[in-house]
């Protein structure tokens, strides 16, 4: 009995720790990038980006420059959050989507992939 209960005491605590880590690796996975993402270019005045946003993919939600987005692949909905404020977009293919700087994420409702080039201007 007392082996018994000596392994459920090293189970319960083996759980125990195992509990936050466990926690902590979701809530990386949740900050990590979903979609793919090519950096085309980065210097100290611009990022130039590919990406495509799966259905139900987004990026974290994180502080942004000043970005201008190119559809390059589209046709489908897209919740954008900046600075707390959601709103719906149509993604179409051809579309130019100028994006203040502020905290944004964006995520793909739609049923299409989507693909975007953005430009994001660095502070001088």
């Amino acid at each position: 009995m007392k082996r018994m209960t000596g392994a459920l005491a090293g189970l319960f605590v083996a759980v125990a720790i195992a509990q936050p880590a466990m926690a902590q690796d979701k809530k990386a996975a949740e900050k990590a990038p979903i979609r793919a993402q090519k950096t085309l270019v980065d210097n100290d005045r611009v990022r130039v980006t590919e990406s495509v946003f799966k259905p139900g993919e987004s990026n974290p939600l994180v502080k942004r420059g000043y970005r201008i987005t190119r559809v390059l692949k589209g046709n489908t909905t897209v919740e954008r959050i900046t600075d707390g404020k959601k709103e719906v977009l149509e993604y179409k293919e051809g579309a130019v989507i100028v994006a203040p700087a502020g905290m944004t994420s964006t995520k793909n409702v739609g049923k299409n992939e989507v693909t975007i080039y953005t430009v994001v201007l660095k502070p001088e």
